[in-house]
């Protein structure tokens, strides 16, 4: 190949990948909101005549299509073709399985959810697979194309979708989730880590829209936390960034029973309200008397079974023991929240898991070791996961299809 061929060779790999990044970037404005060809073309700084070109490419891979024909003021909109099919996301993060059907403007059709899950097993990913199948034949899904899964779970995972780390799950062994729905749908799967795709989805749907840089951390069953860093989700080199349940709190041992400062372990994992809620059913087996003693009294159970939906009606009660212990681990949390916002120059800090149950009065204790920084609880609450899984599955279908 001579330096002529090679260097048009060279111009229509270029021409190519602009043609695909336009795609891309059309594709991703109409996620956002319906638009017309003049506002795609300011937005994007192309022609008319290009985007037009680019346009008619992507309707006639049914990936968008015209709202009208018919010139309204701002001329003829576009938007994603939202009957092209339906993305499945789940979210395993919590006490409760969240499962949904979403078309793929990003609309929510179907929900269900599969309660009681503490320690996740090997027939609950069953039930969960089972029940996806079962929606399928729903009336909103039945005869639809199923495009992709997104999936939302605790833990550290290899990229073929292993677990490496999540000792909240039994009985997985090397099985690769990932691979396990793929036999299952025979569609793509998205599986990530449930508070990075929380925090996509705070991006994506939440009040994190218009934040480039911010914090977040789930508290619940574990904790964990993302970054995000202008204005993209920060992974790390292997996609494990924010694993920060096995930080060191202290280098030196202390009284079990000193939990002023939550010497209960070495590891910021102790903050979790799993932690939090041995500690009340230690205390409350002593004796303490208060809200959780009556509770345990009233049904009929022991003190090892109190639950951790309790100790969250404790709080917010006002129980004194709850507070002081929960309020403890707030202010550890809120220490490291800041450290870590320091190092990294956030200035947003969002709270998600089930520690958003807490309320305003939590919100308070955390505010005053956190500096001037905006901190608040997630605007999606316990579907943050859920949607950033939905986000996910969404933008996997869309990549793989330009």
């Amino acid at each position: 190949m001579d330096f002529e061929e090679m260097e048009m060779d060279r111009q229509a790999k270029n021409q190519s990948y602009l043609r695909k990044k336009n795609k891309k970037d059309i594709i991703w404005l109409l996620r956002d909101m319906s638009r017309s060809y003049s506002d795609i073309a300011r937005v994007l700084k192309l022609s008319n005549t290009a985007v037009a070109k680019i346009a008619d490419d992507l309707i006639a891979d049914n990936l968008i299509c015209r709202e009208s024909d018919t010139k309204g003021r701002n001329g003829i909109m576009l938007r994603i073709n939202s009957d092209y099919g339906y993305i499945f996301a789940a979210d395993l993060s919590g006490r409760t399985i969240k499962i949904c059907a979403a078309d793929m403007s990003g609309k929510i059709i179907l929900r269900h959810t599969i309660s009681d899950v503490v320690s996740f097993r090997r027939s609950d990913f069953d039930r969960m697979i089972d029940q996806m199948k079962e929606m399928m034949h729903t009336p909103q899904l039945n005869g639809k194309k199923l495009c992709c899964i997104g999936l939302a779970t605790p833990g550290k995972l290899n990229e073929s979708g292993e677990f490496l780390l999540n000792p909240r799950f039994k009985g997985f062994g090397n099985m690769s989730v990932k691979e396990e729905l793929r036999k299952a749908f025979g569609c793509e799967v998205v599986v990530k880590n449930d508070v990075n795709l929380a925090m996509e989805g705070e991006k994506a749907y939440g009040s994190l829209k218009e934040v480039s840089n911010a914090l977040m951390l789930h508290i619940d069953v574990g904790t964990g936390s993302a970054f995000m860093l202008d204005g993209k989700v920060y992974v790390g080199c292997h996609g494990f960034a924010g694993e920060i349940g096995y930080f060191r709190l202290n280098m030196f041992s202390a009284s079990p029973d000193n939990y002023d400062n939550l010497y209960y372990s070495n590891y910021f994992d102790s903050l979790s309200l799993f932690s939090a809620l041995s500690i009340l059913q230690r205390e409350t087996s002593y004796g303490n008397e208060g809200y959780l003693s009556e509770y345990v009294k009233e049904k009929g159970i022991s003190c090892s079974e109190i639950p951790i939906e309790a100790i969250l009606e404790a709080y917010r009660a006002g129980d004194a023991l709850t507070q002081k212990v929960l309020n403890s681990s707030a202010k550890v949390i809120a220490t490291v929240a800041n450290n870590l916002c320091e190092l990294l120059d956030i200035d947003t800090i969002v709270f998600n898991g089930a520690v958003t149950e807490l309320g305003q009065r939590y919100l308070d204790e955390i505010v005053p070791y956190t500096g001037n920084r905006n901190v608040q609880f997630s605007s999606l609450m316990e579907n943050a996961a859920l949607m950033g899984a939905l986000n996910a599955g969404l933008t996997q279908f869309f990549e793989s299809s330009l």
